[in-house]
């Protein structure tokens, strides 16, 4: 847990997404832990509503910073597809700061 903790401040996100990379790292291929973490990051900032417009009941569809993709990439690096990023109405472009607002536990 220590190793991911560290690499979370070597991208400069924050220590709570080490706990997700530790929950995924069970999982047998690169790409069913990369679509782990990503699930799980996706649930932690819809229950923070990071991105909802109120009233909303429509799932956004995020868009990570460059960090957060690199940091899952390096820890789970096996089979990487680059696929591009989605252009509808429903999607959120997420920058540092908001990992940083959530504060998770």
């Amino acid at each position: 847990m220590d190793v991911y903790a560290d690499l979370c401040s070597s991208f400069g996100l924050p220590g709570w997404i080490a706990s997700l990379l530790h929950a995924a790292k069970h999982l047998k291929s690169g790409r069913a832990r990369r679509k782990k973490v990503y699930r799980l990051l996706q649930r932690k900032l819809m229950y923070h509503r990071v991105g909802v417009k109120e009233g909303d009941q429509c799932c956004p569809t995020y868009i990570y910073p460059e960090e957060v993709k690199q940091l899952i990439r390096s820890v789970f690096s096996q089979d990487i597809c680059d696929y591009p990023d989605p252009c509808h109405d429903q999607v959120v472009y997420l920058t540092l700061e908001d990992f940083h607002k959530c504060n998770i536990n």
